[in-house]
């Protein structure tokens, strides 16, 4: 039996955001801090705004990026314990 995987979203009743340029623009609404996001960490945080599974990120960050999929999991899982630590994410499986 296969293990369903969690899929990751952005809290849009946490977060309020917006593309500048090349860049996001995060504010987190519950404590009124910003965020900047730009390169590899917009890429991913457009993902996430309509949900995305661990292993759908990986593979964003391997087709748009040259670093390997290894690499690109750890990124990933850093990025989204990051944005787990802030509160800005929603978890389903």
């Amino acid at each position: 039996m296969t293990q369903q995987e969690i899929v990751h979203r952005v809290d849009p009743d946490r977060v309020a955001w917006r593309m500048a340029g090349d860049e996001v623009v995060v504010l987190d609404t519950g404590n009124s801090v910003y965020f900047g996001l730009a390169n590899s960490g917009a890429l991913l945080w457009q993902r996430l705004v309509h949900g995305a599974t661990d292993t759908e990120l990986v593979s964003t960050l391997v087709a748009a990026t040259a670093v390997d999929r290894e690499r690109a999991r750890a990124d990933v899982a850093a990025f989204l314990a990051d944005l787990r630590g802030h509160g800005l994410l929603l978890q389903r499986p």
